[in-house]
């Protein structure tokens, strides 16, 4: 083994004791919480259980992400199905590759050492923001791929070289393609960061490496789509991959009808909320930013990266807490010149404990700034799982063998997770996407009397008199939704 690759499994090693430590109060995926009760990461470990068990993504279970994320739970899945271990695993990888990278990055600007110690600062920033949410968004599963990107851009835009290598164009088409297959809205980073190269060669007239260039990177972005073609095409299932994940998405999600000046006017407001919510990295990403403006094209990169991915994300005028967590690879431009800073300073022996100390401090004060230690809804840290909505209702569910379950009328709430079962209906929760049929099919569940067990939000629907009886009801966690119900099938028996 060679000195480097020694060295890169040493820092990779320090990145992954960082994220493991960080993200075990930072995320809810956490084995210290008692389930992680985001929406959205339950939909994403239902469907990957799902998966595991040979259903078709689209085609058997409905939502509207991408196909890479729900496969990504999968492999969560197989790690541990009964619970979101498993998911708390895959983020402490990804945060650690998020780390290692950063570390890379810096390495670029001539601060080796204080490289090390930014780390755990870094992961105390990003990690513990508001825009972070509950952990396992989609937006944290694509951030080790752009900082990915901004590590090959800076690196070639620092070189040189007249022009990039082939494999590199190409990874940049990989990474771009597989952070599209995770969630399309975010592809504002890569766009911009592919932009500035493009750009570059532009005013230098190189158009042949214009061509080149979008030759290798489309090339590289078809790669990464070839794996969906096969499966999707053995599964039967391109209509619905495309018409689900393209077609919902740009039609059928969110919209808004605001003119061009109420529109700009809202997503200016938003990136301010966002800024203002998130302090703790965005102070070190604007100040970095701007340190950047005097940096030529890699100050370009950085802007463009940022600038087209705010856009992109925003330009919906729909904002959720966790959409600003897409941009948090940028807050290195402000580390880079703080770490150059630093290394001024890193002379002799006692260098060496000051990563070792910083790692200590930050772990420390993770539970005083942590955004999930401190929330003022769902789960609380060390909460024993019995106390929660989920495994209350899991103890009826896993009286009845193999049991069928609908969470009826609002999105998969983590009881499907709880009683460690995979969904078996194609709507087998309400989502967020305006599909009549989706409606149609989960009022049709409750006539036909399809499920076993059905949680729903709302008390005395009549469609249940049929075929379901109230057994039990359980306080929410300070939720939108004060309490949840469950119903079982009439004449169903316990196994």
């Amino acid at each position: 083994m060679t000195a480097r690759r020694r060295q890169d499994l040493g820092i990779f090693g320090f990145a992954l004791l960082i994220a493991a430590a960080v993200l075990f109060f930072a995320t809810r995926s956490s084995p210290a919480y008692p389930i992680n009760d985001w929406c959205d990461a339950n939909i994403y470990l239902s469907i990957g259980k799902g998966m595991s068990q040979g259903q078709v993504v689209y085609r058997d279970l409905y939502d509207h992400k991408g196909p890479l994320l729900y496969f990504m739970h999968m492999l969560c899945a197989f790690i541990r199905f009964e619970d979101f271990f498993g998911v708390y695993v895959m983020e402490t990888l990804l945060c650690a590759s998020f780390l290692f990278l950063s570390h890379k990055v810096i390495c670029l600007y001539g601060a080796r050492k204080a490289a090390w110690a930014a780390l755990p600062v870094l992961a105390l920033m990003v990690y513990t923001s508001v825009s972070f949410a509950e952990g396992d968004s989609a937006e944290e599963m694509c951030m080790p791929l752009m900082m990915g990107m901004i590590y090959l851009t800076l690196r070639f835009l620092r070189s040189g070289d007249a022009s990039m290598k082939t494999g590199t164009l190409m990874m940049h088409g990989v990474l771009a393609g597989c952070i599209f297959w995770i969630k399309f809205t975010i592809m504002g980073v890569p766009a911009g960061l592919l932009l500035a190269l493009f750009i570059r060669h532009a005013v230098r007239r190189e158009w042949k490496e214009c061509g080149r260039m979008v030759l290798w990177v489309a090339a590289g972005f078809a790669l990464s789509t070839v794996p969906w073609i096969l499966y999707f095409g053995f599964a039967h299932g391109i209509g619905e991959w495309l018409g689900v994940y393209l077609y919902d998405n740009l039609f059928l999600y969110g919209g808004t009808g605001l003119g061009l000046m109420a529109r700009a006017k809202t997503m200016i407001k938003l990136v301010l909320d966002w800024l203002l919510s998130n302090w703790r990295y965005t102070v070190v990403m604007a100040l970095g930013l701007v340190w950047f403006i005097r940096r030529g094209w890699e100050g370009a990169a950085l802007w463009l990266g940022a600038g087209f991915g705010a856009l992109v994300v925003y330009v919906g005028c729909v904002e959720f807490p966790y959409y600003g967590q897409a941009l948090t690879p940028f807050a290195i431009a402000g580390v880079i010149p703080l770490c150059m800073l630093a290394e001024k300073h890193l002379h002799g022996k006692r260098t060496a404990a000051v990563p070792a100390l910083l790692t200590a401090a930050c772990v420390a004060l993770c539970p005083l700034v942590c955004f999930n230690m401190n929330a003022d809804y769902g789960v609380k840290f060390g909460q024993p799982r019995e106390e929660t909505m989920h495994y209350q209702f899991a103890a009826y569910i896993n009286q009845t063998e193999d049991p069928v379950l609908i969470n009826y009328g609002f999105m998969d709430a983590g009881f499907f997770t709880a009683a460690g079962i995979a969904p078996k209906n194609l709507y087998f929760h309400c989502n967020n996407v305006s599909n009549p049929e989706m409606h149609y099919e989960q009022r049709r569940y409750i006539r036909d009397g399809i499920a076993d067990y059905v949680v729903t939000a709302v008390v005395g629907l009549p469609e249940m008199d049929d075929h379901y009886e109230l057994i039990a009801t359980a306080k929410t966690p300070d939720f939108w939704y004060d309490e949840v119900y469950l119903y079982r099938r009439k004449g169903l028996r316990n196994s």
